[in-house]
């Protein structure tokens, strides 16, 4: 979990910046960059999105629509902005979205879901204090807002679908909008955790989907199928990594003062995926990404499953109703479990 404390403008260039590469392959023009909510009580409402001068209001702690300041604001470089953590999972569930398409649409679905009931449930658990200095109390929030940015790709290039999940730093309680309680939120990680976890592994409609492809999850949360690429997978991707770097490096020596713009790292992305392609300085398709990846795959020697396999429920009978809990909580907060993991860096987490 990170908790974001700087400038507004900051967190803004970052979640752009994160786009402006392979993510623009699959983004439609002249939408939001990030899904906006309003949570009370447990109950979540979408808000319309935020372009990203709204965005950036909202960071900083202004009403993005009327940009009006919620509150008493800090303005020094440790006011806290908002805590994040990234919904996803293990790199294998990516790998199968960038496979099979029916895959991509359910997982997509089942991280949105996940990132709802991890905002409904801090709606209702986080607080803020109230009153007097010396003399204040930790209250409910009655209101909280947050955004999700989807990213599809890590920062080598390579298939990483997950949500930036954004939880606001200003809340309403007791008619006033008000300082999130951080620090509280920030001992609810082990919950949040499997909140997430939860939601998308046992997601009807993902699972669905990777059984029709063939696909089984093991106890770890892992596809047994395509576990064995991820090393492999992650090691080329790496390696395209420093051929992107290479040539930015060698563009900006014979360009100095000069910043390359993005349809050139575009054309770097392309470039380096393909070994040695003549640049395209236009946007390239996101089938173009996509088939990068699958060559990838199959030049590491994966073919698809024979055929779809059955999923079958446990009889609600046969369940240890006392081992369940027990296992549940000693189980995720050892490791990043698959569903949402912590950030560590000192920006906000890609």
């Amino acid at each position: 979990m990170k908790v974001y404390a700087g400038a507004a403008a900051v967190a803004r260039r970052y979640v752009e910046a994160g786009r402006g590469r392979a993510d623009d392959y699959y983004l439609a023009e002249d939408t939001g960059i990030a899904r906006r909510f309003a949570a009370a009580a447990g109950r979540v409402e979408e808000l319309p999105p935020l372009s990203g001068d709204g965005y950036e209001a909202w960071v900083a702690g202004l009403d993005p629509e009327t940009a009006v300041s919620r509150g008493r604001l800090r303005d020094d470089e440790r006011a806290v902005r908002f805590v994040e953590v990234v919904v996803n999972g293990p790199k294998s569930w990516s790998l199968a979205a960038a496979l099979h398409p029916e895959i991509a649409e359910a997982y997509d679905a089942a991280q949105d879901r996940a990132a709802g009931q991890v905002i409904g449930w801090l709606s209702g658990h986080a607080t803020t204090r109230v009153g007097p200095r010396g003399g204040q109390v930790q209250v409910l929030v009655e209101t909280l807002e947050a955004v999700t940015v989807r990213h599809y790709t890590s920062r080598g290039g390579d298939p990483h679908r997950h949500l930036h999940l954004q939880i606001n730093a200003r809340v309403l309680a007791a008619e006033k909008w008000r300082g999130l309680h951080t620090v509280g939120v920030r001992d609810s990680l082990a919950a949040v955790n499997g909140i997430g976890h939860a939601a998308v592994v046992t997601d009807p409609d993902f699972r669905a989907a990777l059984a029709a492809h063939g696909y089984t999850v093991d106890a770890t949360g892992e596809i047994p199928e395509l576990a064995g690429y991820v090393g492999p997978f992650s090691a080329r991707a790496a390696q395209i990594g420093r051929h992107r770097d290479r040539y930015e490096r060698e563009w900006t020596q014979a360009h100095p003062g000069q910043h390359p713009g993005p349809a050139l790292r575009r054309a770097w992305d392309a470039r380096a995926w393909a070994d040695g392609r003549p640049d395209k300085v236009t946007p390239q398709p996101g089938e173009d990404i996509t088939a990068g990846w699958l060559a990838e795959l199959a030049a590491l020697g994966h073919r698809d499953p024979d055929g779809p396999v059955e999923l079958r429920a446990a009889p609600v009978g046969a369940l240890d109703r006392d081992a369940v809990p027990s296992a549940s909580s000693s189980g995720w907060p050892r490791s990043a479990p698959p569903g949402t993991q912590p950030t560590s860096a000192a920006r906000p987490s890609g």
